[in-house]
């Protein structure tokens, strides 16, 4: 599917987000003393899009506590635990009551739209089941934001409980905050964030004068002399005027497209028995398919045999789905392999026996005949790979994990793969395989892409089937076709 850089806004975020050019994050109603205009203009409306909630009470989830989402339950004796602690003792509970204020960092509050953001990972798998005053509001891993209320009323407390399931291992609390949406009639400072930020980002790649002078115009129109005092309306004019000073820069950036599909790399078998990664597979399968059935240009791709045969095996009606959605061209078998192996260490006829396999299964199976090597986690990649490729008539192969070298850095996107014997096949590097729909990520990568390759045209996989749910009409966007509200000036 094929999307604009100027339909994709914030709010879907799955990874550790990574805002170039942002160098000063603020803890919420803290104001920026010093800096340039522009540094003052991203650390301000940070500060007004963010809630934080630095502070816990939490205890081990075992015997001696229940029910602690209860808004009666006694957390007295409960220890504190702040954001970026860590743990290893397994399973445990978090709860925090919050007051929801009247203003944050000066942004009235009253009527906006709240979500509540929380990351928590580590070495292991962690589930997490979300309450709001004793109901169960979500569950899951690597929740999208939750919305907490639509219309928020200042002075109102609320009581939020976290399980953590996770059988043990290091596990931290990386990130806890409320993120605010503008009341409905006024303009949404997290929309100009995001669309400053990623229009920034591409013109830092791509540098010229007369772009640069729009955002800095669009900086210099935001009066937070109005804010300060009390003015919400006189900044609200502000913020739509610095909007419209964006505005001249749209048919440039809509001159860049990203193409993006769902993935979802699942290991077969890593630090849990392969049963667990049965279920694994039926639920992610289960939310593509879903997808599927809501989004019309919704498409998923999937790789390793192995993963369907279990479907097939213990699933057929799923499995039947998926093949349907295969004749239809919304899913996508890739990789041709029977699982993603390591790709240094098996010696040739292994990784040979690997093609056969799979390619095989997806011909019976499916009916199609697989020309794109799909390896994204692979630790390392022997020389003889491109010849091992074509020789099981593929074209081209997908990888990226030579990109998370700290030292050496590899300079190349797209490039042709030459083997001792002369094979050749051409390579593609993504930008990691876990990449969230996420406005200014994409940005970032698609201007670092278009920079190295000089072109306009940007391909990615996002991570995971329950990680594309940005495509849901909740998620914001830079133009009212995402947005659904208010015309979005990209």
């Amino acid at each position: 599917m094929t999307h604009l850089i100027s339909i994709l806004c914030e709010r879907k975020t799955y990874q550790v987000l990574a805002f170039i050019v942002l160098p000063l994050l603020l803890w919420a109603g803290e104001a920026p003393a010093s800096g340039t205009a522009r540094d003052v203009a991203v650390a301000s409306m940070t500060a007004i899009t963010e809630l934080r909630l630095p502070e816990w009470r939490w205890h081990a989830a075992d015997a001696s506590v229940l029910h602690p989402e209860a808004i009666a339950f006694d957390d007295a004796q409960w220890q504190s635990f702040k954001v970026g602690d860590e743990w290893n003792t397994g399973p445990v509970w978090f709860r925090r009551w919050m007051q929801i204020p009247e203003s944050n960092a000066g942004y009235g509050l009253r009527g906006a739209l709240l979500r509540f953001r929380v990351r928590i990972s580590g070495e292991n798998p962690v589930h997490l089941t979300i309450f709001f005053n004793g109901a169960k509001a979500e569950e899951g891993n690597d929740l999208d934001p939750i919305m907490l209320t639509r219309s928020a009323t200042p002075g109102e407390r609320v009581l939020i409980a976290i399980k953590a399931t996770v059988p043990g291992g290091r596990t931290s609390l990386q990130q806890g905050q409320l993120e605010v949406e503008a009341p409905a009639g006024r303009p949404d400072p997290r929309t100009w964030l995001q669309e400053f930020l990623s229009a920034e980002a591409m013109i830092r790649a791509h540098p010229d004068e007369g772009r640069e002078q729009h955002l800095q115009q669009a900086v210099a129109a935001l009066d937070w002399d109005r804010l300060k005092s009390g003015d919400q309306a006189g900044f609200d004019r502000s913020l739509t005027a610095a909007r419209e000073r964006m505005r001249p820069l749209a048919p440039w950036l809509k001159s860049f497209n990203i193409h993006a599909t769902g993935n979802s790399h699942i290991d077969m078998a890593w630090l849990w028995p392969w049963t667990e990664t049965v279920e694994v597979v039926r639920n992610t399968f289960t939310t593509a398919l879903q997808l599927i059935r809501e989004f019309p240009d919704f498409t998923f791709t999937a790789s390793s045999a192995q993963a369907y045969a279990w479907m097939e095996e213990k699933y057929p009606k799923l499995f039947e789905e998926i093949q349907q959605r295969v004749r239809e061209g919304r899913w996508e078998p890739i990789g041709g392999m029977w699982v993603e192996p390591d790709l240094n260490m098996p010696d040739g006829e292994s990784l040979v026996r690997q093609l056969l396999a799979g390619t095989r299964y997806f011909r019976d199976k499916f009916g199609v005949e697989i020309r794109t090597g799909w390896n994204p986690d692979s630790f390392g990649y022997n020389w003889q790979l491109p010849q091992i490729y074509k020789r099981s008539g593929f074209n081209y192969f997908v990888t990226q994990k030579i990109y998370w070298n700290d030292t050496t850095k590899f300079p190349h996107k797209l490039f042709w793969w030459e083997a001792p014997n002369g094979s050749r096949l051409l390579t593609y590097f993504p930008h990691d395989y876990g990449n969230p729909i996420d406005a200014v990520r994409m940005a970032q990568d698609l201007a670092q892409y278009s920079v190295a390759m000089g072109s306009s045209e940007w391909r990615s996989d996002t991570q995971h089937a329950g990680k594309c749910r940005a495509l849901e009409s909740r998620q914001r966007g830079l133009s009212a076709a995402v947005a659904g509200r208010g015309a979005g000036i990209f």
